[in-house]
């Protein structure tokens, strides 16, 4: 019975064991799923059959997950070793539904003691982000450490606690796909492990890139070790660059920058052949916040850039660094840029101090440009704010210093400026609009050139730009300039300068006052000079000024336009003893008693065509010479600087030199710039003197002068004594040479006109001749009441005013009845003696009282 049991389980095992190999794909699928399901894993295919008591094969499995496709083809399965043909992974593109953090542990993975060696002869990968199928090949030549072949070269180890990753290739095909197309070259080896929170790396790389810009390339090359650790559950890393040698070389762009560089300055004055970035031994990552201490850029020894603590947020553009930039060349000098930049949110600030010092002025600026030496110091603040792309604010804060600049002008001589020093602040917003506002000030200690010196400049200013509206404030002074012997002292100007932006020239008016504190030249010295413009810039630039000097008022209106520089020159009718001071300078023995004139001018000043009317009426006093009422209307044109002044009339009321001219009349006129008086008329004595033409120039002269009909009665009473009478007329010849503005007469003529009369019989001196002397008292008696038939007499002056006459006189003493020839020699200084009979002048005595209170 009990052997008949057997039997009957040992059937009905078998037939179990049957029906369950029959059914074992299916049975195995539905296991699978209860087991895989909670780790979103499904079975979806499998196929397998015992090939003995101790091995399986595995014809396929199917395996889906979210985030792959797997198949397993061939798959031979024993104690000792799974051998599987073909492995191929199929990644699917993932898309992300929850920002949540995946939850992260330390690796704790079951390892068992024994199991079979893995050996899969093929893997191929396939899909995002992968750009083409990657094939390898995985040996397990000893429990948990593996080799990877094919295009993955590397090895794997697995612990407990972590995976190592060792001698990963970066020559691997699947490392070089990913290569950018810059990159000509990328070698070396990595190694990581990972213990499931923390993945720690370590390697050796070499780069070689290639970056072709429209001109030229440049390439770069990496080399050496790297290392870090990277924390996937806090998401920090840390990595140590300092032993990679960074170096990019441009070699290829110098000759494309040297097209673009002017003459004389080479590109190697700019940047070297080669670049090398220094990178920090510790650059880490918190937060998604890239972080290091310092990055360093060196162009050979020309520059460096220096980025210390340095903060940039990987997803946006956050950034925060102290930068640093020192560049030091024969053509720009040594710079340095200092200071901190900061981007949050959008959010732009920097405050950057600039430094710049060149002590020698590049050698193609001094062969291209009036710039011979200069000293350049220049020291700046600026910071800005605002956001990137959008309004910005700036402030900056500068100084300016030259020391020893001279530059050479056109005609070669040299302007030389001890030391200039500007400041200079600015501060604005960009927007829509700019607005901005700068002061600055600029002071000179001495200018020096050949034909100019000045010294002690200093000049401040305020601009401002404010919703397209233009103003600009000046005042500048300087204490002196001076062109040969001619100087200018105390210059003060104030400028205001109104507008608009979008329609400058025509909405634009500058107004402009300027004082001088004096002008001197050797004839003269103008103190107290004030000078009001105004500028307007529509339809041409039009100049208005308002000039006061010497107690007189000018209006000056000029105009700039591209052909033409018209102007007219306007002084109403002013009091001429204004300008008593300057006369003191040219003439001192010159005198204004009273006076008045007005001039009006009109022309162009790029033609030099001008039309000009000067009217005037004065009186005055020379020495001892009083001139009343000089006037007259002065009209004429100059073209092209040459003068012409058709004939007009000046008129003199009357001239007191002790002899006294009345109604002095002239025709004045002028033509290329020869100035004459012709007709000139005066009355003297009861009769008349004439001269033909006087030539207004300090070329020597010779006038022809006549005296008609003088009277000698009133010539007498011009003598030194009384007592001297003499009756009749006469008239002569007086050639008056006139050099350097001295007078002579030679061979001077004088004639009676008919019948006259000499007495002298009350003369003091004769009386007292006649005492001194009884014998000649008869002679002397024989003029007494002589009668006149002829009276000649020759005229000679020198220039220091001694007058020289040889008098002939023949008559009859009719009371003795006794015919008469007299002859005598007068010679005596007529200016002493004019100075004297001037001095008894009562009414110029009066006159010259008047002008000297």
């Amino acid at each position: 019975m009990f052997k008949k049991g057997l039997l009957w389980v040992s059937v009905f095992l078998f037939t179990a064991l049957i029906c369950l190999y029959g059914f074992r794909n299916t049975l195995v699928a539905k296991v699978a799923s209860h087991y895989l399901g909670d780790a979103n894993v499904e079975l979806s295919c499998i196929d397998w059959s015992l090939t003995g008591l101790r091995s399986i094969r595995v014809e396929r499995a199917c395996i889906e997950h979210s985030t792959a496709s797997i198949e397993l083809i061939n798959a031979d399965i024993n104690l000792s070793n799974v051998v599987l043909a073909e492995l191929n992974v199929a990644l699917k593109q993932v898309t992300e539904t929850s920002a949540e953090t995946p939850h992260l542990k330390s690796l704790n993975l079951v390892l068992p003691d024994t199991r079979p060696l893995l050996n899969i002869k093929r893997i191929r990968l396939s899909g995002s982000p992968l750009i083409k199928p990657v094939t390898m090949s995985l040996i397990e030549p000893s429990l948990n450490q593996f080799e990877i072949n094919g295009d993955l070269i590397g090895q794997l180890t697995i612990f407990k606690n972590k995976l190592a990753l060792n001698q990963i290739s970066l020559e691997s095909n699947v490392i070089q796909a990913f290569k950018p197309e810059q990159v000509k070259m990328l070698a070396g080896s990595m190694n990581a492990v990972f213990d499931g929170l923390q993945l720690q790396f370590d390697g050796e790389i070499e780069v070689q890139a290639e970056h072709h810009l429209p001109e030229c390339a440049m390439s770069a090359n990496v080399q050496g070790d790297i290392s870090g650790e990277i924390d996937l559950l806090n998401r920090e890393a840390v990595a140590d660059f300092n032993q990679l040698t960074n170096t990019v070389k441009t070699l290829s762009c110098f000759e494309a920058l040297q097209a673009h560089l002017p003459q004389g300055i080479q590109a190697t004055d700019f940047i070297a052949d080669q670049v090398t970035v220094q990178l920090p031994s510790v650059l880490s990552v918190r937060n998604n916040l890239l972080s290091t201490d310092r990055v360093i850029l060196s162009n050979g020894e020309l520059t460096q850039v220096q980025l210390e603590n340095l903060e940039a947020k990987i997803f946006t553009q956050d950034f925060k660094s102290q930068f640093s930039l020192k560049h030091q060349t024969a053509l720009i000098g040594t710079l340095q840029l200092d200071g901190p930049v900061d981007i949050r949110d959008e959010a732009f600030q920097s405050q950057i101090s600039i430094s710049l010092i060149q002590p020698n002025v590049p050698t193609f600026l001094i062969d291209n440009s009036p710039i011979k030496q200069a000293n350049i110091k220049l020291d700046s603040n600026l910071d800005v704010k605002g956001k990137l792309g959008g309004d910005m604010s700036f402030k900056s804060s500068n100084q300016l210093e030259l020391l020893k600049a001279e530059f050479i002008d056109g005609q070669g001589q040299a302007l030389k400026l001890p030391k200039v020093t500007l400041n200079l602040d600015v501060e604005g917003d960009l927007s829509e609009r700019i607005n901005a506002i700068a002061d600055g000030e600029l002071s000179l200690l001495s200018f020096n050139h050949p034909l100019l010196q000045g010294r002690d400049l200093k000049a401040k200013w305020q601009s401002k730009l404010i919703d397209d509206a233009i103003q600009f404030d000046a005042d500048w002074q300087l204490k002196g300039i001076k062109q040969a012997d001619n100087q200018i002292q105390g210059i003060q100007q104030s400028l205001n300068l109104k507008g608009s932006m979008q329609d400058f020239m025509n909405s634009s008016v500058l107004a402009v006052t300027t004082h001088l504190d004096a002008i001197a030249t050797p004839e003269l010295l103008v103190v107290d000079m004030n000078i009001t413009s105004q500028v307007n810039f529509n339809e041409g630039i039009r100049f208005e000024h308002d000039i006061d000097v010497l107690d007189m008022n000018l209006s000056f209106r000029h105009e700039l336009t591209n052909k033409a520089q018209p102007f007219q020159l306007v002084m109403i009718e002013q009091d001429l003893t204004g300008l008593q001071p300057v006369l003191e300078e040219i003439a001192p023995k010159l005198k204004i008693e009273t006076g008045s004139t007005s001039v009006v001018a009109s022309g162009d000043l790029v033609s030099q065509n001008v039309d000009f009317d000067v009217q005037f009426g004065a009186s005055a006093l020379f020495d001892t010479h009083y001139i009343s009422n000089a006037s007259g209307k002065i009209t004429g044109q100059v073209n092209s600087g040459v003068i012409n002044i058709p004939k007009t009339t000046v008129t003199i009321d009357e001239f007191r030199s002790g002899a006294v001219l009345t109604n002095i009349t002239a025709d004045l006129q002028a033509k290329d710039n020869q100035a004459w008086l012709s007709s000139i008329t005066a009355e003297a004595f009861d009769g008349l003197l004439t001269a033909d033409k006087f030539r207004l120039t300090k070329a020597p002269q010779r006038i022809e002068a006549k005296a008609e009909n003088l009277d000698l009665a009133i010539l007498a009473k011009a003598g030194r004594e009384a007592g001297v009478e003499l009756i009749g007329r006469v008239s002569g010849e007086l050639p008056i040479e006139v050099r350097d503005g001295k007078v002579s007469i030679t061979e001077g003529k004088l004639y009676n006109l008919g019948m006259g009369m000499l007495s002298v019989s009350e003369n003091a001196s004769v009386n007292a001749l006649k005492a001194q002397q009884p014998q000649l008292k008869t002679v002397i008696g024989l003029l007494d009441n002589l009668d006149i038939d002829t009276l000649h007499s020759d005229v000679a002056l020198t220039e220091d005013g001694w007058l020289t006459l040889g008098v002939n006189i023949k008559g009859e003493n009719k009371s003795q009845a006794q015919p008469v020839n007299f002859n005598y020699t007068h010679h005596e200084n007529i200016y002493t003696l004019f100075k004297a009979l001037r001095l008894n002048d009562e009414i110029s005595q009066q006159v010259e009282k008047a002008l000297t209170q």
